[in-house]
Formats: C-alpha cells, sequence, structure tokens
C-alpha cells in the first residue's frame, strides 16, 4: 500500500464563473425537484384513474424512484470519482426528464411504476456530481455558502413542485385539455409534460457553457490509501479508520428524510382530507412555504457553518445538524394533528426550516472529512442511506400506517406524526453522539486548521 504525497493543488477557477456554474446546476437540481415531488399532488386524480390505495400510490412517490436511485447511484458515485461530472450529469438530465414525459402517457400502474424508476436512475448521478464539481470550484473557506446556496435549490424545486402543479390543476379544466397531435390529456398529464419540457435545453445550456474543473488535491491522506486513485476496498477501509464518525455523518439525514418526505408526499392530503382543503389551494400555499423556509434554513446553514468553520468551533459543519433538529423536533410531530390549518401551516414551516438547517448540513459534513477522490462515493453511499430509508420509507411508512394500522383515510394525521416521532428522537442522538468523533476526523484531515 501506498501512502501518498499531497501534491500542489491547481487554482480554483474564477469566482464569478464558479458562481455561474453553481447557477447552472442549481437549475438543473430544481428540475430535478419538481419531476420527483410532482406526484404528492396527485393522490386524488391518480387513486382514481388506476384504482390504486394509498400505499400503491407511495410506492410511485417512493420506492418505485428511490431503490433504482439509491442503487444506481453506487456505481454512478464511483464514475464521478474518475470521469467527467459535467458529461455525466448531461445523459442523466436527458434521461429522466424523457422519463417524465413518459409518466404523462402512462396506461397502466406498471407503466408509471416503470416511468418512475427511469427518474431515479437518471437522477441517481446528479447529487454525487454537483457536490463534487462545487468542492473543486469553491475554496474551502467559502464552500459551506457554496454548498447551501446550491442546497437551496431542492427546498426551492420541492417548493415550485407543489405551486406549480396546484397552480395548473386551478387552471386545467377538470376534463383536461387538447394538445396539438396528442388529443386530450387528463390535467394531471398536462402536468408533467410540462415539468419534463425544460430538460433539453437546459441540458444543452450545461453541455455548452459548464467546463469540468481540474481536481483539487488534498491536504491530508488517509493512512495506507491512495487518495489519488482509491479503490472500492480503499474507500470502504477509509471508513473504518473513523467508524464513529461516518456511522453517524452519513446515517442521521436518512432519519430526517423519513420525515421530510413523509411530510412532503402527504401533506397536500391531509389538508384535503383532515381541514376541507382542495390541492389545488393547499398546493400552491404549501409550495411557497416550502420554497421559504426550506430556502431560509438552508441558507443560514451554510452561513453559520462557515462562520464556525472560521471561528475554530469543534465540528462546525456537522453542530449546524444539531441546531436544525432542535429547532423543528416538536413542530414535525405536532403539525399534522394540530384542529386548525393555520397553526398546521405554521408548525410545518418550522419543521421544513428546521429541516433545511439539518439537511444541508450533511453534504458539506461529508465532504470536509473525506478525501476528494472519494467524495462521489461518499455522497453516493449517504443518498443509498437516505433514498432507501427516507425518500422510499417515509411516504411508504405513513401509507401504511394509515391503510394497516389505523384502516381509514382520515387517519392520516395520526400516522404522520406516529412516524416523524421516532425519528426525530434517533436522528438527534445519532448527531449529539457524533460531534466528539467527527471532531477527531476533521483533524486528521485537517491538520494545519
Amino acid at each position: 500500500m501506498t501512502t501518498p504525497v499531497a501534491a500542489p493543488s491547481p487554482p480554483y477557477p474564477d469566482p464569478r464563473y464558479a458562481w455561474y456554474v453553481i447557477g447552472v446546476l442549481f437549475a438543473v437540481t430544481l428540475l430535478s425537484q419538481l419531476d420527483r415531488q410532482l406526484p404528492a399532488l396527485l393522490v386524488r386524480p391518480l387513486r382514481k384513474e388506476f384504482g390504486i390505495s394509498d400505499t400503491a400510490f407511495s410506492l410511485l412517490q417512493g420506492y418505485a424512484f428511490a431503490v433504482f436511485y439509491t442503487l444506481a447511484g453506487l456505481p454512478l458515485g464511483r464514475l464521478v470519482d474518475r470521469g467527467s461530472r459535467r458529461n455525466l450529469i448531461f445523459v442523466g438530465l436527458l434521461f429522466w426528464s424523457a422519463a417524465t414525459a413518459l409518466f404523462a402517457f402512462g396506461q397502466t400502474y406498471t407503466h408509471l411504476l416503470l416511468a418512475r424508476v427511469g427518474v431515479g436512475i437518471g437522477e441517481a448521478v446528479l447529487a454525487p456530481a454537483a457536490y463534487s464539481l462545487i468542492a473543486d470550484f469553491v475554496a474551502p473557506r467559502r464552500r459551506g455558502r457554496a454548498l447551501a446556496v446550491y442546497y437551496v435549490s431542492i427546498a426551492i424545486g420541492s417548493g415550485a413542485s407543489l405551486l406549480l402543479g396546484g397552480w395548473m390543476l386551478a387552471v386545467i379544466p377538470p376534463q383536461g385539455l387538447s394538445i396539438l397531435g396528442l388529443g386530450e390529456l387528463a390535467a394531471w398529464r398536462v402536468a408533467f409534460l410540462a415539468a419534463a419540457a425544460p430538460g433539453v435545453p437546459l441540458a444543452l445550456i450545461l453541455l455548452w457553457t459548464v467546463r469540468e474543473p481540474a481536481r483539487q488535491q488534498d491536504t491530508a491522506a488517509a493512512r495506507g490509501i491512495d487518495v489519488d486513485k482509491p479503490s472500492v476496498a480503499d474507500f470502504v477501509r477509509f471508513l473504518r479508520q473513523h467508524p464513529a464518525t461516518f456511522a453517524r455523518v452519513l446515517t442521521y439525514p436518512t432519519l430526517l428524510s423519513i420525515i421530510g418526505y413523509g411530510a412532503l408526499a402527504w401533506a397536500p392530503a391531509l389538508f384535503d382530507r383532515s381541514h376541507g382543503i382542495p390541492t389545488a389551494r393547499s398546493g400552491v400555499i404549501l409550495g411557497l412555504l416550502v420554497a421559504v423556509a426550506g430556502a431560509t434554513g438552508t441558507l443560514a446553514s451554510g452561513f453559520l457553518s462557515d462562520w464556525w468553520v472560521a471561528r475554530g468551533v469543534a465540528a462546525a459543519r456537522f453542530r449546524v445538524a444539531l441546531v436544525g433538529v432542535a429547532l423543528f423536533a416538536v413542530p414535525a410531530v405536532l403539525w399534522p394533528l394540530v384542529p386548525d390549518p393555520v397553526w398546521a401551516f405554521g408548525l410545518l414551516f418550522v419543521t421544513v426550516l428546521g429541516l433545511g438547517l439539518a439537511q444541508s448540513a450533511a453534504p458539506a459534513s461529508i465532504q470536509a472529512v473525506v478525501p476528494n477522490r472519494m467524495r462521489g462515493q461518499a455522497i453516493a453511499v449517504y443518498l443509498l442511506l437516505a433514498g432507501l430509508m427516507g425518500i422510499g420509507l417515509g411516504p411508504t411508512a405513513v401509507a401504511l400506517v394509515t391503510d394497516y394500522v389505523f384502516h381509514d383515510d382520515k387517519a392520516l394525521r395520526y400516522a404522520l406524526a406516529l412516524t416523524a416521532g421516532p425519528s426525530v428522537l434517533f436522528g438527534l442522538w445519532l448527531i449529539a453522539t457524533g460531534l466528539k468523533p467527527y471532531a477527531r476526523t476533521y483533524a486528521v484531515m485537517h491538520p494545519d486548521a
């Protein structure tokens, strides 16, 4: 085994161009969230047209996407560490946009499942490649803010999907629209075609204007690992050198994802069933709420992270997650239970704000304690866990409790609270007990900090 010697790092690209690239990645990720979250507003028409239960619908929103999103992420994360990240995003964007368009033409429940699988495979490359690109475009002292600005696209994209979907359901006639060459299409089908449409022009902008940056050298190396050309065994060995750190920093987002994706998937249905607010109205409110709260929490996370790093606070980037979980721990359980919809929206706002703080701390925390050529794989593992347990289990757990514990659609509020409570407590424990081991790993990776 070889112990690498740190090589001189190439200069970081011009900051103005770096922010342009972040802007393009922001737009691509915003579109991915729109494609990913749109089904949440369409529970009623999809259940009616295809005769499915809440649990069957949750598979469309959750595991049909999440299983392939996460499993494809592992080999794609390996490619991210070795190949052109820009080109990988280009191909993925075209693939998931095509799958979103195919969803609009699905004639059976199986067709819908297969289309969601395609969206998951296409989107699997985006996060590992985007986070790796940003780390090579932006110097470490400003990286927390840069990653936070990029991460805002997730919140805005989730909100925009609800906002756009709610608006379209309000303006499109109930019987649908007649589109030249396609005939009469139901409103939900038109919504998916609209979500897929920006994919091709955005892919061309990415291809023509974004350059692949030089990879920055690592200032410190893991013991016995070649950080320039690490194998999968090297990556596993590195994780095992710091088990307490990675057992927490890679897994706490999983618990938070269960809460976040469960709430996003079922909030429109909850306000419909428990408060009598149709999705055409609640979608607009929820879209603005998620976008504003998520963006605020995410940006605050990045600035707080950089501020603490500059002041030498121990485990600075990871510590931000603790602040976020402490903020939303109680509101996450209460928002579906309160009888007043105004209070429900308010508590959900605080929940999304705290989730933005805590979840956006994960990529910056992970990248700070892994070598450059392992960042794609590390992010892929983080997404694997968060995807299978969060994106997949979050919506499905709520549906299973509703269908098989309470046997009542109107018990959705109790199902949301019951799935959120244990996840909050376990996530809080993981972060609180992980601060000291994280600080030790950070000191090894950044001996001059």
